[in-house]
């Protein structure tokens, strides 16, 4: 069997319980506001209370607003980890000589599994999608319509960080950029924009069918450095600090979420060793 390193779906589903936990920051919110409505409501006049009561409504909504927009986000990625982890199924029937990692990170996210072989150098993105995948002027479409996220374009650029990891003088090694429907059915042939694209089924056809091309000895070697260098280049935690943040206030949020009247935001970021700059998550 393959070696694997990592777990398929863990980065990802990491991504949504963090996203989770920034709901609790809103909900507390709306427990505060009831409560003390109710404390102070006999306290004050008609006028008086009803301006409060407008405005516990008009925060509550925001509140309600932004729980529903991060469980939303959540969901995302959980239903991603899904797909990953029975991509990573997949990939671990591979045959002994092939090596498999999973969620390997890099600035604007990460990349979902790579593969190394004898027949190769794999970057696999898996998608989550149902439907019916189709192709229209090298663009892939859903149910007769276009994706909102282009995976080909996603895939290349992540195939191209990958190359990075080789250690490989550039054109010397070419990394295969693979994008993978895990649910979908998935009606392309051949590649698109040169990027491999399968369903589920085929995965593992499209990674043995090429003709072997490199020794085990090199795969060996070209694992381990990759491994090497990917424990060199982990991202560090994004932010280091964060702050309760009131919308309106001053400084603009860095990260995934939208503006919201009360939640926990990571703004002012640090700047990272790893990458010498400020990373900015994105989503899937």
């Amino acid at each position: 069997m393959a070696e694997i390193h990592g777990r398929a779906g863990a980065t990802t589903c990491y991504k949504g319980d963090q996203l989770m936990s920034q709901a609790i920051i809103p909900m507390l919110s709306m427990g505060l506001l009831t409560y003390f409505l109710f404390r102070s409501g006999s306290l004050l006049t008609q006028p008086l209370r009803v301006s409060v009561v407008c405005l516990a409504v008009l925060l509550g909504y925001r509140c309600i607003h932004d729980v529903l927009f991060l469980e939303a986000a959540a969901d995302q990625y959980y239903g991603g980890a899904v797909g990953e982890r029975g991509v990573g199924r997949v990939l671990s029937r591979l045959p002994s000589g092939f090596y498999v990692f999973n969620g390997i990170r890099f600035p604007s996210g990460d990349v979902d599994h790579v593969v190394v072989g004898p027949t190769g150098v794999f970057s696999i993105e898996t998608k989550n999608y149902s439907g019916t995948i189709g192709v229209r002027e090298d663009h892939l479409i859903r149910n007769g319509e276009l994706l909102a996220h282009d995976p080909i374009r996603q895939s290349r650029l992540e195939a191209r960080y990958v190359s990075s990891l080789t250690g490989q003088p550039p054109g010397a090694l070419q990394v295969v950029p693979v994008v993978v429907f895990a649910r979908a059915k998935v009606r392309v042939h051949g590649r698109v924009g040169g990027v491999v694209v399968v369903g589920a089924e085929s995965l593992l056809d499209a990674i043995l069918s090429p003709e072997p091309h490199l020794a085990q000895v090199a795969v060996d070697e070209l694992a381990h450095l990759m491994e090497v260098k990917i424990r060199s280049r982990a991202v560090e935690p994004l932010y280091r600090r964060g702050r309760l943040a009131l919308w309106g206030w001053p400084g603009e949020p860095v990260g995934l979420l939208r503006a919201g009247s009360l939640r926990f935001a990571h703004w002012r970021g640090q700047r990272s060793r790893a990458m010498g700059r400020t990373p900015i998550r994105q989503g899937p």
